[in-house]
């Protein structure tokens, strides 16, 4: 696979697009933006012998989360839920593929995050290199992400809102919503860009395209997980998974499609635009 990412092609190649949401009311409960598909899939596969671990991450206060090695149902629906900042996964990932009892695992993170796994699988470094665990390579969509001490910073000074207030942090089409003690507060996209991470501004990957499966979601469809299938074992397995009654998963509708290359577009754009301005 080319990169960066062709033009005409903004969410690379891909076997299928999906609407899909857990069949277990307890997850959707968990996930009510996404329907907890990715969380049923991740399940489906370690119960059923297909991984043995899962490096994902868990929100642990506010908006601050940690890199954990979930082994089992309680393990993972712990995990579940929005996390804000981007975490460094380098220890836990080796604590993972080191350890011996565990033969395949699956990581969850974000499209660079992907693109780094990807190159482990494809190109180990040493003989003793642990990347042929690396099984099974999920991908949320991403717009970017941001300092965020700096940014809890501004939102003191600008708006009076404590950081330790904030509960969460999502991103609703070209809005912010920041929740905290009870009230929210909603500011542009626009606003934040100052405070984005420098490599999120010249990425140009929205979706994860060096991932198994891409996930996210659409506003046209609240409570369901948008996936994108890359592989043919992501494939097999999400029919395996609806069959097994984990998910309930239907092709996306085309405006769909059109909606998620809109997003994938104009990261693209924003991604030459801050490479010219630094080159």
């Amino acid at each position: 696979m080319a990169y960066p990412i062709p033009s005409d092609k903004p969410l690379g190649e891909y076997h299928g697009m999906y609407l899909a949401r857990a069949r277990d009311e307890s997850i959707r409960k968990r996930r009510i933006g996404s329907g907890g598909a990715v969380t049923a899939l991740l399940l489906y596969m370690i119960e059923e012998g297909i991984v043995d671990a899962v490096v994902t991450a868990r929100k642990t206060k506010g908006v601050t989360g940690e890199i954990v090695v979930a082994h089992s149902r309680e393990e993972l629906l712990e995990a579940a839920g929005n996390k804000w900042s981007v975490l460094p996964f380098t220890l836990k990932l080796k604590e993972a593929l080191s350890d011996e009892s565990i033969r395949r695992v699956a990581m969850v993170g974000l499209p660079c995050q992907a693109q780094f796994l990807w190159q482990m699988r494809l190109f180990p470094v040493l003989e003793t290199d642990f990347s042929s665990k690396i099984y099974f390579i999920v991908s949320l969509f991403c717009i970017g992400t941001f300092a965020t001490e700096a940014f809890l910073s501004s939102l003191h000074r600008l708006y009076g809102i404590e950081p330790e207030r904030v509960s969460s942090i999502n991103i609703v089409g070209d809005t912010l919503i920041i929740k905290y003690n009870g009230s929210e507060k909603r500011i542009t996209l626009s606003e934040a860009v100052p405070y984005m991470q420098l490599g999120c501004l010249v990425c140009p990957d929205y979706t994860g395209v060096f991932s198994d499966l891409s996930a996210g979601i659409s506003e046209q469809f609240p409570g369901y997980t948008i996936l994108i299938s890359r592989s043919d074992k992501s494939e097999k397995y999400l029919k395996d998974a609806s069959e097994k009654g984990y998910v309930e998963i239907s092709k996306a509708p085309i405006h769909i499609a059109e909606e998620i290359e809109i997003k994938a577009r104009a990261k693209m754009i924003r991604a030459q635009k801050y490479m010219t301005l630094i080159l």
